[in-house]
């Protein structure tokens, strides 16, 4: 590389430097806002989400299901398949009861009229311990990973069905531990 060529590169960055912080000058004269955040910016499109189920269902896809209580302490489900990657679904009774009636029987029906209304639960609540216990009272047969080849702080299970697979998730407590010894689950 000849002077000159070296000169000139030594030219332009000096130039763009100078520019540069004349355009942080300008910039700090300005005020920027920022757009205000409406509120149906923030709330979550659970009519996509129950639309996007309703083809997933519709197509005859197997669904890996997860149930877990939601930031605002919604029911919700993480629903995917081989087809399509994971998204949330908050629930009601209704959609709960429709989507688990898919999962069983493979029947396909148009079980939430309003997705958007999907109360929240108690603070505190885990979901996919009640849906565990619910469906241990009910004596579906449950897989349980055991606990000696658990190196989480979690205990794991899922229960396959005709259309997909729930998996769940729940803390390793004591209190888990003793609840599923209750229902006589061997972990």
């Amino acid at each position: 590389m000849n002077n000159k060529t070296l000169d000139l590169r030594i030219d332009n960055a000096e130039t763009s430097a100078s520019t540069g912080s004349q355009n942080k000058e300008n910039m700090s004269k300005e005020t920027f806002t920022l757009p205000t955040l409406q509120k149906t910016q923030n709330q979550y499109d659970n009519i996509g989400a129950y639309n996007q189920l309703q083809a997933m269902m519709k197509a005859g896809q197997k669904l890996s299901v997860k149930f877990y209580t939601g930031k605002d302490n919604k029911p919700c489900a993480w629903i995917e398949s081989k087809q399509v990657t994971g998204f949330r679904y908050e629930l009601k009774d209704t959609s709960f009861k429709g989507l688990m009636n898919y999962l069983i029987s493979g029947e396909v029906a148009d079980f939430d009229s309003s997705p958007m209304e999907a109360q929240p639960l108690k603070e505190g609540t885990n979901y996919a311990l009640l849906v565990l216990k619910l469906m241990l009272e009910e004596h579906w047969g449950i897989q349980f990973t055991p606990l000696f080849r658990g190196r989480s702080n979690y205990i794991t299970a899922q229960k396959v069905l005709r259309k997909g697979t729930i998996y769940f998730r729940i803390p390793r407590t004591e209190e888990n531990i003793e609840l599923l010894r209750d229902y006589n689950v061997a972990i």
